[in-house]
């Protein structure tokens, strides 16, 4: 492994680590697309982060009022830098890709978001991911939120600016019997959730096309950002199981095994985790001519 692989490993972890928040979501994001484009040099893409940022302070925007930094974000993203959806290719794998979308000014909303988030913090504006359902959306501050207000735009759709109506909308959508707009649909969510967001729409475009050892590799990586979630444990391990590979198969099961409390429904999962342990005690019998996996002792 390349000292860079090392660096950028460790700053992963540190991710996982830490409490949710970031000093540079997008920076993130490219270590995590420079994963699958080994041997790419991050800078080319760390300079255009701050072509950005610099193009936003170009604007002279010295308003207070979230609707005008709103406008001249989007005039930047959008006017100057042509970011917009993917709406043709949206389920193409580099859509999620932030060295990719870079290249291509065109990804999913998730990632388009992120470059907008960075480019906002990089002015010191208060910007925000939120917990809105099924299409990622981001919520930017006034410098005072009660007197200068908020917005909620959607970079996907051309950093549309949106109001309660469009967001109805959205959820109709989405739902064709219950197009309420409920208050968790406004709280923000961590960085940290953000970056799971984003390699969750890879996962399960993998998962589609059974590209599995990919899925593994994203997998990893939310184990590494957000090892808390038992959830991304035991989908790993699953999936190691799948393609025999026994030993970390074993070792990931096991883990979700002693922490079974974090399941939701853990009566069902501990069943599960236990048949398929006991399944890969047998392959791995017949693999190492009966050395045995050590299962622990039910009640």
């Amino acid at each position: 492994m390349s000292e860079a692989n090392k660096k950028y490993l460790a700053q992963l972890k540190a991710v996982g680590d830490g409490d949710g928040s970031l000093d540079n979501i997008a920076y993130i994001a490219l270590i995590l697309a420079s994963l699958d484009r080994p041997g790419v040099s991050l800078q080319k893409y760390e300079h255009h982060l701050k072509i950005l940022a610099l193009d936003l302070k170009g604007q002279n925007v010295h308003s207070d009022s979230a609707k005008d930094r709103a406008e001249a974000l989007i005039a930047v993203l959008l006017g100057r830098h042509e970011y917009t959806g993917n709406s043709e290719y949206y389920d193409d794998l580099q859509n999620a890709n932030l060295m990719s979308v870079i290249d291509n000014r065109k990804g999913l909303p998730v990632s388009l978001s992120i470059l907008y988030m960075h480019t906002a913090r990089e002015q010191g504006w208060h910007i925000e991911g939120l917990k809105f359902p099924r299409h990622f959306l981001i919520r930017l501050h006034g410098e005072d939120s009660a007197r200068d207000g908020q917005v909620i735009i959607d970079p996907f759709n051309d950093g549309k600016i949106l109001v309660a109506k469009d967001l109805r909308d959205m959820i109709q959508n989405f739902s064709s019997t219950d197009a309420d707009l409920k208050p968790e649909y406004y709280q923000a969510i961590t960085d940290r959730e953000i970056l799971v967001r984003l390699l969750n729409n890879v996962k399960v475009r993998c998962l589609k096309v059974s590209d599995l050892g990919q899925a593994i590799n994203i997998l990893s990586r939310l184990v590494m950002i957000d090892p808390q979630d038992i959830q991304h444990h035991y989908e790993l391990g699953m999936l190691l199981a799948h393609v025999e590979k026994i030993d970390q198969a074993s070792e990931r099961l096991l883990y979700c095994l002693e922490n079974v409390e974090k399941f939701e429904q853990n009566d069902l999962i501990e069943q599960q985790i236990f048949s398929m342990l006991q399944d890969l005690e047998k392959k791995s019998q017949e693999i190492q001519g009966g050395n045995i996996l050590k299962l622990p002792e039910t009640e």
